[in-house]
């Protein structure tokens, strides 16, 4: 190691916090808020199916990266925009 530099330690990817849906010219983008990625998708056809793939996205990240279990709770959408919000499961 270089001297100064201190090594990383922890996670880099943050927890998820909120779920966008937002339509756009190339397809459905999603936006995973407090993660940082998401992209336009031409693939994507509908809103359904980009909900479903943007809430496995954020889910998979919780669990994996972070070790917590979470539910997407869905607003109705606005001007085509959908926004669900990450909460952590209740324990079964």
């Amino acid at each position: 190691m270089a001297r100064g530099k201190k090594k990383r330690s922890g996670t880099v990817v943050g927890m998820p916090t909120t779920v966008l849906v937002i339509p756009t010219a190339d397809g459905w983008a999603t936006s995973i808020v407090g993660a940082g990625c998401g992209r336009p998708d031409p693939t994507v056809v509908d809103a359904d199916q980009a909900k479903a793939r943007a809430a496995a996205l954020a889910t998979n990240l919780a669990r994996d990266v972070h070790g917590v279990t979470v539910e997407i709770d869905w607003e109705p959408p606005q001007d085509g925009t959908w926004t669900g919000h990450v909460r952590e499961a209740a324990a079964r």
